[in-house]
């Protein structure tokens, strides 16, 4: 079988693989809550079985492998997959804020959720750990090299920061919270909670405690032995109970604690784009939405009215990582308008997996070069100290020929513009079947050249016997090489 044929059936069969894991989670969570159906899957689960939370915890351990066991060369990785996740992110979240209007008019708010958890599958793949067959790179970005470093600093000061403050806001409000209420004793509301948990086949995985703080209830806590669910200090009917009770239990059973926490994190992976920060409130506004949608999927127009009348009433703030029934002002005027109605929408199995699949194709297409000039300016090698090469018109075909004349070819190298591609996957560091290609060896030097479709490689004892790679700002002219096999200068 052809390489071509071998790389790229390597992507399409992972893309594959991560669109129908993503099927086949919503799938089963999909079943849990509505037809009680847990074969495969936990009670407790996220909308796609996987947690939320492991995304994070992916990118932190990669981050500590890379720069413990490759150092220098695992910071240049770090920086190439960093770049790639916040470009994703950034474009992805962009467009789905776009779309959103669309898609929750015709699907359902569980599908909404599941397309904002998208990015967190994609580096399930094995490119994260920069293991996956090359693939040429859609794209060269060009970042001279100093540029690109103060604006890595400025992102990654801003990241920090904002992350840091996430974390530290949420836990003085868990702390606040914690301090200023009580534990639920009343027999009829532990009934009421007992009851509605059985009933939806839930964990006893979050207590029930009365905070005089809040205006609506909550639930808080990333650690499942933690998470609190709150209500304000008010009297509520046993039917209003059981609305609030469902409401939270779901959130606890999808735990969109988890996913808050995720949503957060790519907020700060992607805060200079404005539209990251209003996406990232769509996406919590569609968490709610999801919650509405379930505990009222057979309620008749007298309950959706109830439960309107509720949201109404029990409006107040979240804050941190939490899940709250009644919160933002705005979010708030749709959720009223969407429970007056029950609407027909679509799961969505078909988007679901058509995003995922075109999203694991694309991923990791764009490549980062830094500095530029000539290829003995950027190499620090002396390329007209050539005493040997070879080409061939096309990988894998029988006309290939030895370069004659390799003083021109020195001189011809020598003077070509590159640019250095930090190292990433998708970048093409290997040939492709139908490239055209040329080797050659330098003297003094003591090391070899690969040159194949717009990219350079070299492989020089200088660099630890790695191989470094660049890329030519022009194509060379193959044209010009093939002459140089007819003469010899």
């Amino acid at each position: 079988m052809p390489e071509t044929v071998l790389v790229y059936t390597y992507r399409i069969f992972w893309a594959l693989f991560l669109s129908f894991m993503l099927i086949w989670g919503f799938r089963c969570s999909w079943k849990a809550e509505n037809i009680k159906d847990y074969s495969g899957i936990r009670e407790d689960t996220a909308v796609i079985s996987l947690d939320p939370a492991l995304f994070p915890m992916l990118l932190a351990l990669c981050t500590f492998l890379y720069l413990i066991l490759w150092r220098e060369k695992g910071a240049v990785y770090l920086l190439a997959m960093i770049t790639d996740i916040f470009l994703f992110i950034c474009i992805y979240f962009t467009l789905l804020i776009l779309f959103l209007p669309v898609l929750r008019k015709h699907y359902t708010a569980r599908t909404c959720v599941a397309l904002w958890l998208i990015p967190m599958l994609l580096y399930y793949q094995p490119n994260i750990m920069f293991i996956s067959a090359p693939l040429p790179a859609a794209a060269i970005l060009y970042i001279p090299g100093e540029i690109l470093r103060i604006c890595f600093s400025v992102w990654i000061a801003g990241f920090g920061i904002i992350l840091a403050v996430q974390v530290i806001s949420h836990i003085l409000f868990a702390s606040e919270l914690e301090r200023n209420s009580y534990p639920v004793e009343a027999p009829e509301l532990l009934a009421k909670w007992e009851s509605v948990r059985k009933e939806m086949n839930c964990r006893p995985s979050s207590r029930l405690r009365y905070s005089p703080a809040l205006a609506t209830p909550l639930t808080v806590g990333l650690r499942k032995k933690k998470r609190v669910t709150y209500l304000p200090e008010r009297e509520y009917t046993e039917e209003e109970l059981k609305l609030i009770f469902s409401h939270e239990l779901y959130h606890v059973q999808r735990n969109d604690t988890h996913t808050k926490f995720f949503l957060k994190f790519c907020n700060a992976l992607g805060w200079v784009n404005p539209l990251v920060w209003a996406a990232v409130k769509k996406a919590e506004a569609d968490l709610e939405l999801a919650c509405d949608e379930i505990v009222l999927k057979n309620a008749d127009g007298a309950e959706r009215r109830r439960y309107a009348e509720l949201l109404l009433s029990t409006a107040g703030e979240s804050r941190g990582y939490t899940t709250c029934l009644s919160a933002s002002a705005k979010t708030l005027r749709y959720r009223l308008k969407e429970t007056q109605t029950a609407r027909k929408r679509r799961a969505g199995f078909i988007l679901l997996f058509t995003v995922m699949f075109v999203s694991s194709l694309t991923v990791g297409k764009i490549a980062i070069a830094t500095e530029r000039g000539t290829t003995g300016e950027i190499t620090g090698l002396n390329m007209t100290d050539l005493t040997e090469a070879s080409v061939g018109f096309g990988r894998g075909s029988e006309e290939s020929c030895e370069i004659r004349d390799v003083k021109s070819l020195s001189f011809y190298l020598s003077g070509l513009q590159v640019e250095t591609v930090l190292s990433s996957y998708g970048t093409g560091n290997s040939p492709l079947e139908g490239e055209n290609t040329l080797y050659g060896k330098m003297g003094t030097a003591g090391g070899t050249f690969y040159i194949h479709d717009n990219y350079l490689e070299i492989y020089d004892s200088g660099y630890a016997g790695q191989t470094v790679q660049y890329h030519f700002v022009e194509p060379l002219d193959w044209e010009y090489v093939r002459t140089l096999c007819e003469t010899e200068g």
